[in-house]
């Protein structure tokens, strides 16, 4: 298992890297839809199993609206394909035959699955618009997968007091104080060596802050999979389980990076 996610990661990285750099903005938006896409697929597996086959794929397909409109520059956009989703989501709500409690209940998760997955994951693309946005989408990646692997094996190493063992017991405080600090020490590194218009402070706080967040998302997505009773959320990346359980840190850590960027005028 160890073997295989370094694997994964040694195949997919520079994929991932080159994409960022070269691809243009639609292709990378793309990118980002599909990966939306698996992502929400997952989520339904999760959350709504039970759900029709119709459903799904209709509020899948839905889902995508408003991330795509993430690439205009009409805000109005967004804000009608959100309305669009929410009206079909309610609309299909009042002509469910199920019993009024399981009709609220499926509504819920499925809006909870677009908060958590589409519009999460979306923000990558306004990152990507940002003045040097690919620059900006890999120093958030470097920061994740960074502290990701430092709380790995630190938690392996030193681990001792359970940080949160009713939703995931083999995480420690130790691994999340190396999570912390592989971040903040990636952050740096990835500044000097190719982000020179970042400051220091700022590259400092975002290392930080990635390192925090990163371990919410984790989280989080440990008690939507304990709620399911199952380990991973798919079998999609040899090694690391589902797309979930790779990108979980990562949909917590984008809109935090994309809206300290845009607070503290980084991005203009």
């Amino acid at each position: 298992m160890h073997l295989k996610r370094w694997i994964s990661g040694l195949i997919l990285a520079p994929i991932l890297i080159l994409f960022t750099l070269y691809a243009p903005p639609w292709l990378f938006t793309l990118l980002i839809l599909a990966l939306i896409f698996i992502g929400l697929r997952e989520f339904y597996a999760l959350a709504l199993p039970e759900i029709p086959s119709r459903d799904k794929t209709a509020a899948l397909l839905l889902s995508l609206l408003p991330p795509l409109a993430y690439s205009s520059p009409e805000a109005r956009c967004f804000h009608a394909a959100l309305v669009f989703l929410l009206l079909f989501l309610f609309i299909r709500t009042l002509t469910s035959p199920d019993l009024f409690a399981a009709r609220v209940e499926r509504v819920g998760k499925q809006l909870l699955g677009f908060l958590y997955v589409a519009v999460f994951l979306a923000h990558f693309i306004l990152l990507h618009k940002f003045p040097s946005g690919q620059l900006w989408v890999l120093f958030t990646l470097a920061a994740v997968f960074s502290g990701d692997t430092t709380a790995f094996y630190v938690g392996r190493a030193y681990g001792r007091r359970k940080l949160a063992p009713a939703i995931s017991p083999g995480k420690t405080v130790e691994g999340g104080l190396g999570a912390v600090a592989g971040s903040a020490a990636a952050a740096l590194l990835f500044k000097g060596l190719f982000f020179s218009q970042l400051p220091y402070p700022h590259a400092l706080v975002l290392g930080l802050g990635v390192g925090i967040v990163g371990q919410l998302g984790d989280l989080w997505e440990s008690v939507l999979k304990r709620s399911a009773q199952v380990k991973d959320s798919g079998t999609l990346i040899p090694g690391h389980g589902g797309l979930l359980d790779r990108i979980d840190a990562v949909l917590f850590a984008g809109p935090f990076v994309y809206y300290y960027a845009w607070i503290m005028g980084l991005g203009n």
